[in-house]
């Protein structure tokens, strides 16, 4: 059973019996061989004697006839459904009708688990993200909540490179707070607000994505590798406190679901952060009054005198502070 990704316009093998391990990771283009031809007809395919077919692309050895035939739903083909045997002309016209009917059921059942793969997936996910709401509004040491949210990310949607860049207000550029790649921590520099997709994404407070960031003007490499990239703005109300930033090494890496997911995380995150800034100025201020109060003790003790006058005959001396 071959199934077709979209995305990345490939067959990939979904299941096999009597095929070598290897195969298990093979990737065919749309548009080769038997497969191929398979899916742009949308017609069933028999060939006696495949190894005299100069399209066939062999992975099993050793085989000669061939049959198969398109998953088909809703007029669009899905994968594609093949048989190989040792035997030259294997395959009838009435394997070719039976197939086919079996392939329509197999089609119809695809979709439908596919289907309810998704939603079970997408409610796991908003599980997460609840679970995630919880635990980021009790962490507010600022460092410690940015990796947190990093890990928790990892979660939700798989990443090559996460970063987390902060706005700073008085210099005007996003200071990179957190490097996440393959699950260690990177260095990288600071981006001027309007510069770059992460950049852009900040200046106007919107998600921007380039699922080939070599046809996107904006891109500005940074490391090696990088083929997608997803920018997300954290928001407070209108105001932009950072952006999420995402790279892949495979092109259009990120669905749409991702994006809708990690908005949802970054606003929470948003709302966490400045909690987290909040409570660091708070504290810093508590300290300094602390501090000033200190100061302020000590300058008044020191305009005391150390110790009472000595006794005068005749005058009671005391004091009161």
């Amino acid at each position: 059973v071959y199934l077709v990704s979209e995305k990345r316009q490939v067959f990939k093998l979904g299941y096999a019996v009597g095929y070598p391990e290897h195969a298990t990771t093979v990737e065919l283009q749309l548009s080769d061989g038997v497969l191929g031809r398979v899916v742009s007809t949308q017609q069933p395919l028999v060939i006696g004697d495949a190894t005299a077919d100069p399209n066939y692309v062999s992975i099993v050895p050793n085989m000669h006839a061939t049959l198969a035939v398109p998953l088909i739903h809703k007029s669009k083909a899905i994968g594609v459904l093949n048989l190989l045997s040792h035997e030259r002309d294997r395959y009838s016209e009435r394997d070719v009708a039976i197939l086919r009917q079996f392939a329509a059921h197999v089609a119809s059942a695809l979709v439908n688990a596919r289907l309810f793969a998704q939603e079970r997936h997408d409610a796991e996910a908003f599980e997460t993200l609840a679970e995630v709401g919880r635990e980021m509004t009790g962490v507010l040491d600022l460092d410690r909540l940015l990796a947190r949210i990093a890990q928790l990310g990892r979660r939700l949607v798989d990443y090559r490179t996460f970063g987390i860049l902060l706005l700073n207000q008085s210099s005007g550029e996003l200071e990179i707070k957190l490097a996440v790649q393959y699950g260690e921590q990177v260095h990288l520099p600071t981006v001027p607000v309007g510069e770059g997709l992460v950049g852009y994404a900040a200046e106007r407070r919107e998600v921007v994505y380039a699922p080939d960031v070599s046809k996107d003007p904006r891109y500005i490499q940074v490391l090696e590798d990088v083929r997608s990239e997803l920018v997300i703005p954290m928001l407070v109300k209108d105001r932009c406190v950072g952006v999420f930033d995402l790279e892949s090494p495979d092109l259009d890496a990120f669905s749409k679901r991702d994006i809708e997911i990690l908005t949802l995380l970054a606003s929470q995150a948003a709302v966490a952060i400045e909690n987290a800034r909040l409570y660091a100025q708070l504290s810093a201020n508590e300290a300094r009054i602390e501090r000033e109060l200190q100061f302020a003790q000590r300058v008044q003790a020191a305009l005391l005198p150390p110790h009472l006058p000595k006794k005068v005959k005749g005058v009671d001396l005391a004091v009161s502070f």
